[in-house]
């Protein structure tokens, strides 16, 4: 509903409160009734309208409960009489200027859902006949009640419906003519905007693991990228039973990836991705505060993941059905994916994101003693085994790989260790010394070359970033003496 028809529906509102103020007072023969709001977030009294026919009366539009005669009245719950000069001294009644006429002052709480929302009151010169204006005050009040039930009413129904109107134009931007990595990026995003204090993440298998291969831009304290899928996770639970899951986490359980996150906090729903009954991916959802999953917000994310999952299906050719939808050759990540990976972690970068993110390229240092030496059958279960070997997680580092050609592979790497990208040369140095094991049978030991750079807020694009570190494996590949080079 538009904002137009909501200000029409408050501005009635208001107009219905003063009449009403307004023939309280007539009614009851008292010279000035007044009604404020009782904000108690703020502490202040707010005045919504007065009705009189006294020349020097003035309110402001709000007051701090502490500077007001009603502040020891905010709680009450019947009506409450004063005299003037006796139960309460006219000093106290600002609202007068030059001189205050009132001798009797009637205080009626407006009580909703157990709590004391507004006091109206009523102020005359002569004594004022509780009793005898009763049946007024409760008409009153009975008014009042109806005119703000009606009033909530019709503003959740206009914000409902202004709600799945927003929803239904985030439904429109999933596509199945889009690239399945363009279909994934507009489904996270959609995702992220119902995602106030959280975000959302994307997790693929690829490299004989499961990994975070991608993060909302606008997501809030994210797992790291890379970050390798494990037991006892939400994520795991979802896609283990091919269904969504929903949890909220107290001391730092359940993890929502792995037992390597920082604090685990508020709530996750994790929601598996299915094409063809196959388990392409899982997408993890999660807000610092739980209320944020309202059945209704719930229904919405599991749909655009529906949604998501049958546009790809749409788009997928029959032999594809069995394989890694997001993976190209080797078990290494499509360039469309990590490209977009990198994008993202840019636009985080330049928005003020502190992540630690490096991109590279490694290659074998020996690609023409492989090729002579395999069949070219073996030689692609060889580069197989390789991009399962290099795997940043599996050396406990978060990070993945990705496909840019044969037996030049890509790799993300994010960590808070400054040293993290040589930490895991280090290490794939060492498993390659003593020999690794082929999926053909067999060993072989191989020596691998990197060239790479870390993302900064300078960075132009992904593109200068794949440019230097491309220009750094050369640089390398053109050292005999170097292993690693850094741009």
């Amino acid at each position: 509903m538009s904002l137009d028809r909501q200000d029409k529906a408050l501005r009635e509102f208001k107009q219905i409160i003063q009449d009403l103020v307004h023939l309280l007072r007539t009614s009851t023969g008292v010279e000035l009734a007044h009604m404020c709001w009782v904000n108690r977030s703020r502490e202040q009294f707010v005045w919504e309208t007065n009705s009189t026919r006294l020349p020097n009366v003035m309110f402001k539009d709000r007051v701090n409960f502490e500077n007001h005669f009603l502040n020891e009245f905010q709680d009450a719950e019947d009506i409450i009489q004063l005299v003037v000069g006796e139960d309460i001294s006219k000093a106290k009644l600002m609202h007068y200027f030059d001189f205050v006429q009132a001798k009797s002052i009637l205080i009626i709480p407006f009580i909703n859902k157990g709590e004391t929302v507004a006091l109206t009151v009523l102020e005359s010169e002569k004594d004022i006949d509780q009793e005898l204006i009763h049946d007024r005050i409760l008409s009153y009040n009975n008014a009042l009640v109806n005119v703000l039930d009606t009033y909530l009413e019709v503003v959740d129904l206009h914000e409902g419906q202004e709600q799945w109107e927003k929803y239904e134009k985030s439904v429109t931007k999933i596509d199945f003519r889009q690239h399945r990595v363009e279909i994934l990026e507009n489904m996270l995003n959609e995702i992220q905007s119902n995602l106030p204090g959280g975000g959302a993440v994307f997790l693929a298998p690829g490299m004989e693991s499961w990994n975070l291969i991608l993060r909302a831009v606008k997501a809030k304290n994210p797992p790291k990228l890379g970050l390798q899928l494990q037991e006892k996770s939400v994520a795991y639970d979802a896609l283990e039973k091919g269904e969504p899951v929903f949890t909220m986490h107290f001391n730092n359980n359940p993890r929502r990836i792995s037992s390597s996150e920082t604090r685990t906090d508020g709530a996750s729903l994790a929601i598996p991705i299915m094409i063809n009954d196959r388990r392409q991916g899982v997408v993890v959802c999660y807000d610092n505060d739980p209320l944020t999953f309202k059945d209704s917000t719930k229904h919405k994310l599991i749909n655009l993941v529906r949604i998501a999952s049958l546009s790809i299906q749409t788009s997928i050719k029959k032999p594809e059905a069995a394989s890694e939808l997001f993976t190209q050759n080797f078990g290494a990540y499509m360039p469309e994916l990590w490209e977009l990976s990198l994008t993202c972690e840019l636009e985080r970068l330049k928005k003020g994101g502190s992540d630690n993110t490096w991109i590279g390229f490694i290659s074998p240092d020996d690609v023409s003693g492989l090729r002579t030496k395999y069949r070219l059958e073996d030689l692609q279960k060889i580069q197989t085994d390789f991009v399962s070997a290099l795997n940043p997680s599996v050396h406990g580092i978060p990070g993945y790989m990705g496909y840019n050609s044969d037996y030049v592979y890509m790799f993300i790497i994010q960590s808070d260790d400054e040293e993290a990208v040589t930490t895991w040369i280090d290490k794939v140095r060492s498993r390659m010394e003593y020999g690794l094991e082929l999926s053909i049978g067999g060993s072989i030991r191989a020596e691998f070359k990197a060239g790479y750079t870390k993302l900064t807020a300078d960075t132009v694009n992904n593109y200068q970033a794949v440019d230097r570190a491309k220009k750094a494996l050369n640089n390398v590949m053109n050292d005999s003496e170097a292993e690693v080079v850094e741009a």
